[in-house]
This record gives structure tokens, sequence and C-alpha cells, in this order.
């Protein structure tokens, strides 16, 4: 069992009605809910982490973690850079075992986004890595950002890069008040354009009311967001896209979680009990995802 890039799996779901989940693994409850949930339902793993999870832990110790866990429960993993600062960045989550990265140029032109992910791209087949690219334009409206046909097209010649994160009315910070709707003509369009390029969705929380009142009654104080449907996410799988990011979510249920555990037991002290239920019910609930958003009721 292994660290492996994501080609393998990303060629079993291109063209089919299900995708992989991309799910960030803060420390290591997480991770391991997040390995033990994908081996309870036989789904594909990808562990990501942020540039503020490195910094946090490390990327030699998530690596490490990584390892562990594929040894652990005799699965291959995949171990993924999320939203990468630097191209050095890059580099060394490559040097440290992560099998695939991903490079955030979102304040760059168009010009420099594609010099700088072309050399992570370079870099990363040399080592037998992947990388994801990310191209988008901004727009006059509350979406932000888009991706058209065009400029995908050009950036993946030009960049080499396997897999390509695309704005589609899913870009990140968009107002949570605004009625957020996936463009899946936009997707589609761009997928015809580049029919062997796994696509990325990012920032398309998709759960319910339900969720944010048990962490509001926990004490969260959070609002209410006009989230993506899941017919709107699952309408896109058949159009190219492999994987869909999933971590404000995980976020906000694993702190949920050691609220609720901390409320019913106000006396506990031991870290074991707290962090031991939130990394259960992260597992379940990861599970829930790959059953019924990520797997589309599709056996993998």
């Amino acid at each position: 069992m292994a660290i492996v890039t994501p080609e393998k799996v990303y060629r079993r779901c291109l063209n089919d009605r299900w995708a992989v989940g991309g799910f960030i693994g803060y420390n290591l409850e997480i991770m391991e809910a997040a390995v033990k949930a994908a081996v309870d339902v036989k789904a594909p793993i990808m562990v990501q982490a942020s540039c503020r999870v490195i910094d946090y832990a490390g990327a030699d110790v998530l690596y490490a973690m990584a390892k562990a866990y594929s040894k652990r429960y005799h699965t291959d993993l995949i171990l993924h850079l999320d939203h990468g600062d630097t191209v050095e960045r890059c580099i060394a989550c490559i040097e440290n075992g992560f099998s695939s990265v991903m490079l955030d140029c979102a304040e760059d032109p168009f010009e420099e986004n594609l010099r700088k992910t072309r050399e992570v791209v370079e870099y990363a087949h040399r080592h037998g890595a992947f990388v994801e690219g990310e191209v988008f334009h901004p727009v006059a409206s509350p979406e932000r950002f888009e991706t058209s046909p065009e400029e995908a097209v050009e950036y993946v010649k030009r960049t080499g890069c396997d897999s390509l994160a695309v704005c589609c009315g899913n870009a990140h910070d968009i107002d949570p008040l605004y009625p957020k709707k996936l463009h899946i003509g936009q997707i589609r369009k761009i997928h015809e354009a580049l029919p062997e390029m796994p696509l990325v969705l990012h920032a398309t929380s998709i759960f319910p009311d339900e969720f944010i009142d048990r962490a509001n009654a926990a004490g969260a104080c959070r609002e209410k967001s006009l989230n993506f449907t899941l017919a709107d996410l699952q309408a896109s799988f058949q159009y190219g896209v492999c994987k869909v990011n999933s971590a404000l979510d995980v976020k906000i249920l694993f702190t949920t979680a050691i609220r609720e555990y901390m409320l019913r037991n106000p006396p506990q002290i031991d870290p074991r009990g707290y962090l031991g239920y939130a990394r259960e019910e992260i597992r379940k609930y990861i599970a829930h995802k790959h059953r019924h958003v990520f797997l589309d009721d599709q056996k993998v």
C-alpha cells in the first residue's frame, strides 16, 4: 500500500457519474477518519492539506501520518497540497512525499500563472507527482470569477497540468447570502473542449440547514448560507468533474462534535474522549458523503 497520484482514479471516474472527495486533513483524528470512512465504503481516498495545515503540522509529519494510515488500513492513499501559495511550497511538499499539488495563482496575471504552474509541473513530473492547475478571470458579478473554455484550453496546453480547477459559479468567498448556482452548461463546454482533462470544483459547500442548526445548538453562532444543491453537484460529474473539495463542512463538524462532547461531559479533561468522539462523527459524515454525494450510487 502506498501514497499514489490521482491518475488511475481520475481515469475511472472521468465521464462517469461519480467523483472523488478531497477531504482536508487538519490533524491526526480527521485524517484517520477520512481514511477509515473511505475504506468502509470502498471509496478512493484523497487527503488534502492547505498551507496553514502544513504550517501547523509540517509536511513531513503529514506525510508520515498518511503513510502510517495507508499501511494500517491496507489501502492506497492520495496526499494532496491544496492551494499552495508558492512554487517553493509545492516543491517542498513533493520532496516530503506528497503525490499531488496545486499552486494557487489567483492573484497573478494569466501569463504569470502559466509560468509558475509550468515550473511546478516540470518539477512534479520529474518526481512522479501530479499537478492540479487553476484558471479563471474576474467578472463584474457576485460570482467574482469564471472560467471560459478558451482560457482553459490555452492554460492546459501551455502548463501541461494533470487536472484543472475551474470556476463556474463556485468561486471562493462569494457572499454566503448570494443564491449560488453551478453553471453546468459552462462545465460541459469546458469538458467538450478538454474531454480527457479531469476537472476539479472548489468552494461547493452543500451541507443542509440541519448541519448549521447542529453547530449553532453547540454554540457556533453561524449564519446559514445559500449553498449549492446536491443536484447541482452531481449533474457536473458526467461532464469531467472528477474531484470536489471538502473542507468547511469538516471544520465545522469537528468543532461542533468537540463542543457537544464537552457540553455533555463538563468535568472531562482527557483529550482522547472529545477527540475520539469528534473523529467518529467525522468518519460517519465522510462515509455518508461518499455514499450519497460523491459516489452518486455508483460502486467504486
